[in-house]
């Protein structure tokens, strides 16, 4: 009996390991995931994964538990020219895996925060974060491949653990996290409906110091936070998502020309009107910033997301050039209502201060079955300067040898200059609100150096087009996909292990017994030698996308991205899709498999774009009326009362929580 067990429980490990789901080939698509980059390595963590070869109406979204990397240095290098996607790094059942939070990178120390967040239910809140624990931020350690909680620190006992709200980090190492919502699933000391915030938190990573303050009293979520250098220590720029109405209490789409300044320095919160091409107002989208070489514009990208008052989902790109505060839509172009593959919860991150990435989305269009760009993992290539117009498309695969921002024709014809700055316009059309911005956007950064708070490689290992060996520490997610071979030579030692029994029975050795060997752990690879190293500061920003400005390590861009087609793979890049209505809400719980109510197909049928080739044809519907411009006032430092509850939470996009 001991023996058929032993047989039974190898053959059925054999069974599973051939059966498993691989967390990067088997993917369908992907969304509400976190991302940062450090170095050349993109990182993905998190958020809600789609397997197999199409989505139905049926299928229902997994949680992903690894935590993914890839190297964006070398995407031309592979067969399908976008970084290969890899999940063989360290991440732990006790580390956890949430939807809709924030990765803020210190590319000093090579390591980054994870920040709030959704969990899958209130029992795994309670069991992780309740009252006997607490909260804990952990952070990943880029050089050693481990996971690890951050020391408590006495001023973390007034954070609270928000979800889907938006964050950045700035090059002082100050991490920034605005808004989002409070659910039972985020946060333990939370009952009942989701409460929005209007809390500006701040973690500083060299101090562990955290701060937080309330400098107006609208509370929002799902909006994008961005770091820009001007001013006299950087200034921080939020819009979009949704809002509590002052009128009836309820939730509201943010208005897109209403941006929020705050100035790092001098710590006020300004409201500054926007004019030009609005975008319709929408949640859930990402975003990215690069600037020009003088600092002279500061250039905001925005893809997709979910609007209107069905939830539709959205697959267009503008772009929020500052201090002009001009929008200027750049695709497509004429202007477009309608998006078949229309998506949000993508995540934005600039690679080389000249390209974005987009991975992955909800797509609201229930009648599209087709996986995300399936080979590539979901990604999709933007280009954000000259070479889009070199090139002829904002589309097209990573370029290794495309660094720094140009800015494009399309801007330049808006704020005059050229492609490496001297913008005439530097102020918006209707005058600022008040004469502080124009102080403030008079001057720019230069940055803050900083120190290293630890022993840091004196060469930075540099990833390469192959992921390194298994490291010491096991990942409890292992793989379960394994590889064919792997299947085989399983097999084959079982079929020894039943040779060498029954072989030793005819013997009659009775006393006799074998034993399996037991496996060791091979060496740690993230230990190399260590030399004490100062280490110029980059910034970085999230919202959808963390800007890292590093000579040695491409732009950063925290959570959020946006775009390719969502038809069979074709062997090309992928530029995003255009529609559909029905967007799932972004506090409610997500246990359904679909984005929306049952039975949401698409009106129209249009080509889905492929990556990097031209767009299909426009549509002729007449673009829509931009929202009215209204001139706005400095908003008061309200000092931080206490969060209540939203007298009602309405939310705006009919449809359940996917």
């Amino acid at each position: 009996m001991m023996r058929f067990a032993l047989l039974s429980t190898l053959l059925v490990a054999a069974i599973a390991q051939q059966s498993g789901k691989d967390p990067t080939k088997d993917v369908c698509r992907r969304h509400k995931h976190q991302t940062c980059i450090i170095d050349s390595k993109l990182y993905v963590d998190g958020g809600l994964a789609y397997y197999g070869g199409s989505k139905g109406n049926d299928s229902v979204a997994e949680r992903n538990t690894y935590l993914l990397w890839e190297d964006v240095s070398n995407a031309t290098r592979t067969e399908y020219s976008f970084p290969d996607q890899h999940a063989n790094l360290s991440k732990g059942r006790d580390v956890p895996s949430v939807s809709g939070g924030v990765l803020w990178p210190d590319t000093v120390n090579k390591l980054f925060y994870l920040f709030g967040g959704e969990y899958n239910d209130t029992e795994e809140v309670q069991s992780r974060d309740g009252p006997t624990q607490g909260f804990s931020l952990w952070y990943y350690d880029t050089i050693y491949d481990a996971w690890n909680k951050t020391k408590g620190h006495g001023s973390q006992s007034s954070i609270r653990w928000p979800a889907f709200g938006s964050g950045t980090v700035s090059d002082a190492g100050i991490a920034y996290y605005y808004g989002g919502y409070l659910t039972n699933t985020s946060d333990f000391k939370t009952v009942g409906q989701p409460v929005m915030q209007n809390t500006l938190i701040s973690y500083d990573m060299d101090s562990r110091q955290w701060d937080s303050h309330i400098w107006d009293d609208t509370r929002r979520a799902e909006g994008s936070l961005q770091y820009i250098p001007a001013s006299e220590g950087g200034m921080l720029v939020y819009f979009g998502g949704v809002e509590t109405d002052k009128t009836s209490g309820g939730l509201s789409y943010a208005n897109m020309s209403q941006i929020h300044v705050y100035d790092v320095a001098n710590p006020r919160w300004y409201t500054q009107t926007a004019t030009g091409d609005i975008p319709r107002p929408r949640r859930g989208f990402c975003a990215g910033v690069v600037w020009a070489k003088d600092k002279s514009s500061y250039n905001i990208y925005l893809f997709g997301g979910f609007g209107g008052p069905d939830g539709t989902g959205l697959g267009d790109l503008y772009v929020l050039s500052i201090p002009s505060f001009q929008w200027i839509l750049i695709w497509p172009t004429p202007q477009q209502t309608i998006f078949p593959g229309g998506k949000g919860w993508s995540s934005c991150d600039i690679v080389r201060d000249s390209q974005m990435i987009i991975i992955g989305g909800a797509l609201t269009n229930t009648s599209v079955p087709d996986c995300d760009a399936p080979k590539i993992g979901g990604q999709h290539g933007l280009l954000l300067g000259q070479e889009n117009v070199e090139l002829e498309s904002w589309w097209h695969a990573p370029m290794d040898n495309t660094t720094g921002y140009r800015v494009p024709d399309q801007i330049v014809a808006r704020i005059g200059g050229g492609a490496d700055g001297t913008a005439t316009a530097k102020e918006p059309d209707v005058g600022w609100v008040t004469q502080d911005l124009a102080k403030y956007f008079a001057t720019t950064y230069p940055g803050q150096s900083r120190t290293a708070m630890r022993p840091i490689p004196t060469v930075t290992s540099q990833p390469t087009s192959s992921p390194p060996p298994p490291a010491k520490k096991t990942n409890t997610g292992a793989i379960a996909g394994g590889t064919v071979g792997g299947v085989i030579a399983l097999l084959s030692v079982i079929a020894l292990v039943f040779f060498c029994l029954r072989s030793r029975r005819r013997r009659k050795a009775a006393g006799e017994q074998s034993q399996l060997p037991e496996a060791t752990g091979g060496p740690n690879p993230h230990t190399p030698d260590m030399a004490r190293k100062s280490v110029a500061n980059s910034s970085v920003l999230q919202g959808s996308t963390l800007h890292s400005p590093m000579p040695q390590s491409p732009a950063y861009s925290p959570q959020n991205s946006p775009p390719p087609a969502l038809n069979a793979w074709h062997g090309d890049a992928h530029a995003p899709n255009t529609y559909h209505q029905n967007s799932p809400s972004p506090h409610l719980n997500h246990h359904s498999g679909d984005w929306g109510p049952q039975g949401s197909q698409a009106q129209n049928s249009y080509a889905y774009q492929q990556p990097y080739y031209p767009p299909p044809p426009e549509p002729s519907q007449s673009p829509k009326e931009s929202n009215p411009h209204t001139m706005s006032v400095e908003l008061p430092d309200v000092r931080s009362p206490a969060n209540a509850e939203m007298a009602q939470m309405r939310n705006p996009l009919p449809g359940r929580y996917v």
